[in-house]
């Protein structure tokens, strides 16, 4: 007999990844039963450790059961083993789990989970005592990060202590045959949270309705009042919702605002609540085939729609049954599934319904119950909401499928805060990156592991940059991380990189353009030079102007700007960036093509650029789109960011789906010094051509201009395809990565796609983050770690 088979050894685990949260002890424990080991479990810091007492063969197929056992949501990074048999006197007669510990080193903090098909069957069975209750979780799902207050994570160490648990629910806590062993968000109709209700008048006068219940449920039991009261609560705020009502509901990351999507005035008085009068409003459904109503939903899509981030999804939309001001003439559906009991119970009494932030335009979303019950407005109707605290708003994260893979447009809740892996720095470097001041996140960097953070909007808004500021704060106490460095944006106007300053940090600044780029380098780490393409808006450049389309040789820390679109003079710099057509009129003019002007300002205009009178010089691709956009009468301002962009992708991608021929027509690619420059002047030609020479109305108008909307977007895809291959015989590099706000945009990104692959280009986009600049922090990260490493290796 192999002794070593028989010898007791005990040997320590420490598993980090997404162990917390997700039902991972009580998995070690039924595992460990299995396999007759004794020893303990227990969460540490972000982590979990396990001390394991066996034979040597049991330990190994305890380790593999582990690795190999079924448990959603959770994800083992690494494991770490320890053999202690010489250091351990004592003995363990059984298998537990023990009280946890905090610990300096922090794994990976838990996203908020999308309820579980379980827990979805249980909502509806009549005999289940959880029937209906509308927090109905288990340890695979509900929220996680944004009830956390500090690790481990552990029911009193979250805003479900305000909760004590009821006799049932810690008999099921305490079983390890239970769903719920170990469940920190178990809840029942005795625990609590429980459903409130404020429902208002015109007046916004609060309605009682307490009293039309209160004489039946008085002579129930307390069990039978409470399932009562939420009950009636409920099918109140459904009615009030199926009468054309709004409601402010609360959810996992704040609340939403929800109403129905077939009701115009509802929809209307939606948009004067929030002030948002032009945006396209998500629509929560409540399966995927409920959504195939209303939209084309490819296999890749259903996928997305079904993970258990559960975002909302940009979808081909055949709708005509919603109200008009629901999308706005958008062509796609922001589209999604419910990831909370009450969400599937109202969606189930009501159908689809706009499910949107619950913020005034501009603003953070809504998240204290007392700030949404003060919110002063005759438009809504009521409140639903409940006593459990959301310590840190997450807004609802936002996908499409592009190339048959997910990319998010913005990374929040589902996401947040699972980190993207990038390489150890030698010298254990943290690095705080302040991203840029639109579309705003951070990153933290510690260990390998890059946390961005959720989205929070335009830091020029004060209440954004006051809420950006607490989460750097808070983030940063649950990581327990003080950074060693901070990195921000070139520009020496943006918010962030002022709030960077103030930290007293030794700081790194990195380009825009270059942070786009080396984000996509991080995500698929990629070594050796690469061709970088970053399109976007805005972005300050190294030469003091206006960058925005720009071509670099990337590789490590560095880069080379090697081509861009030729530069165009503009009135009035970013701030007037809303005016397409004044754009339009300047993009003209650097072109030569005056003659195709028609604006009363023209003559105005043409003078302040002849004298240079506030203007900036800028290679800004979102702005020849914005232009495009207006020569040819589809879109003259951007009444939300990227707003003209978006029509005049919807144009040319309906020309693909009724296979429309896109109309011929090229930029000229010029070489001046070291530099290529695209210009545009050809294109606008051809453009400027058919607004003159076609009547305005009728379908064939409509065709054309759906064609040359096709022809632009192709035409630009051939010339970006030209200076790649004029860079790659130049600098020896056959690597494409590309990003920025411009490649949101599906029918260019597919085609460029296409167009460099057939040239033999290898080619890389963001995917794990938005390719807007939601991507920043993650690249100013990436560069961060780059410099300290070449700096290192200098000093050497």
């Amino acid at each position: 007999m192999d002794k070593t088979k028989c010898k007791v050894m005990t040997n320590k685990i420490i598993v980090s990844g997404i162990v917390q949260g997700v039902g991972f002890r009580p998995l070690t424990f039924r595992v460990a039963k299995k396999n007759n080991i004794k020893g303990t479990v227990q969460n540490i810091g972000g982590m979990v450790e396990i001390i394991a007492q066996s034979s040597d063969e049991d330990f190994e197929n305890f380790l593999y059961d582990l690795q190999h056992a079924e448990c959603e949501g959770c994800e083992i990074i690494n494991i770490e083993i320890t053999d202690i048999t010489s250091e351990t006197t004592e003995s363990f007669d059984q298998f537990k789990i023990i009280e946890s510990t905090s610990n300096e080193v922090v794994s990976i903090i838990p996203p908020d989970l999308a309820t579980c098909d379980t827990c979805l069957e249980e909502l509806y069975k009549k005999d289940n005592r959880r029937y209906q209750n509308p927090f109905i979780s288990c340890m695979s799902c509900g929220p996680r990060y944004t009830i956390m207050e500090v690790l481990p994570y552990d029911r009193d160490n979250t805003t479900m202590e305000d909760f004590p648990m009821c006799g049932e629910c810690n008999a099921e806590y305490i079983s390890p045959e239970s769903r719920r062993f170990h469940a920190q968000t178990i809840s029942c109709y005795d625990c609590g949270p429980y459903l409130i209700f404020k429902e208002y008048d015109r007046d916004r006068k609060n309605v009682k309705r307490d009293k039309l219940y209160r004489k039946k449920a008085v002579q129930c039991d307390p069990h039978k009042v409470n399932i009562y009261k939420n009950k009636i609560r409920f099918q109140r705020a459904v009615e009030v919702l199926k009468n054309g009502g709004i409601l402010a509901v609360k959810g996992i990351g704040g609340y939403h605002f929800v109403c129905s999507p077939f009701m115009e005035h509802t929809v209307q008085n939606l948009r004067k609540l929030k002030g948002r009068e032009e945006k396209p409003f998500a629509v929560m459904f409540e399966s995927v085939e409920a959504i195939r109503e209303y939209c084309d939903v490819s296999v890749p899509e259903k996928k997305l729609l079904e993970s258990k981030a559960r975002p909302i999804v940009l979808l081909y939309s055949h709708n005509e049954k919603m109200a008009p001001s629901t999308y706005k003439g958008s062509i796609y559906c922001g589209a999604f599934l419910p990831y909370t009991p009450l969400q599937t119970m109202l969606l189930r009494e009501c159908g689809p319904l706009i499910m949107t932030s619950g913020n005034i335009s501009d603003q953070p979303i809504i998240r204290e119950d007392r700030e949404m019950l003060s919110l002063r407005s005759p438009l809504l109707d009521g409140v639903l909401y409940n006593k459990r605290r959301i310590i840190r708003s997450v807004d609802d994260s936002v996908a499409k499928i592009v190339d048959g893979k997910a990319q998010l447009v913005r990374r929040s809740r589902g996401y947040v805060p699972y980190p993207v892996f990038l390489q150890e720095s030698r010298n254990n470097l943290k690095i705080f990156a302040a991203g840029g001041d639109l579309k705003a996140s951070f990153c933290l960097y510690n260990r390998g592991s890059a946390v961005v953070s959720q989205y929070f909007g335009d830091l020029e808004e004060r209440s954004i940059l006051e809420e950006y500021k607490k989460s750097v704060d808070d983030l940063s106490k649950l990581l327990k991380m003080e950074p060693d460095m901070a990195v921000c944006d070139l520009h020496p106007n943006y918010f962030s990189t002022r709030f960077t300053e103030s930290l007293n940090k030794p700081i790194l600044y990195v380009q825009h353009h270059h942070a786009h780029i080396a984000s996509v380098m991080a995500e698929h780490n990629l070594k050796g030079k690469v061709i970088g393409i970053a399109f976007d808006g805005t972005g300050y450049g190294t030469d003091g102007n206006i960058w925005g389309s720009e071509f670099l040789i990337c590789q490590g820390a560095e880069f080379q700007r090697a081509a861009h679109l030729k530069y165009a003079p503009m009135l009035g710099g970013d701030q007037s960036m809303k005016d397409a057509k004044k754009t339009a009129d300047c993009f003209l003019v650097e072109a030569g093509l005056e003659q195709y002007i028609h604006d009363d300002r023209s003559d105005l205009i043409q003078a302040a650029l002849r004298n240079h009178i506030n203007t900036v010089l800028t290679s800004s691709m979102g702005r020849l789109f914005d232009a495009v956009s207006s020569i040819l009468g589809i879109l003259d301002e951007n009444h939300y960011e990227g707003e003209c962009a978006a029509y005049l992708e919807k144009e040319a991608l309906l020309a693909e789906k009724s296979k429309i021929f896109p109309e011929p027509m090229s930029f000229k690619i010029l070489r001046k010094d070291d530099m290529i420059e695209i210009d545009p002047a050809p294109v606008l030609e051809v453009l400027c051509r058919f607004r003159e020479e076609t009547d305005h109305t009728g379908a064939s108008f409509l065709s054309r201009r759906q064609s040359l909307a096709l022809g632009f977007h192709y035409a630009l895809a051939e010339a970006i395809r030209n200076v790649c291959r004029l860079l790659r015989e130049q600098h020896q590099v056959s690597t494409v990565a590309f990003s920025g706000g411009v490649f949101q945009n599906s029918v260019l990104t597919n085609r460029l796609i296409k167009q460099l692959r057939q040239d033999g280009f290898m080619v890389y986009y963001n995917i794990a983050v938005p390719p807007n600049d939601g991507s920043i922090s993650l690249g100013q990260t990436y560069v961060g770690i780059m410099k300290a490493e070449q700096n290192e290796s200098l000093n050497m």
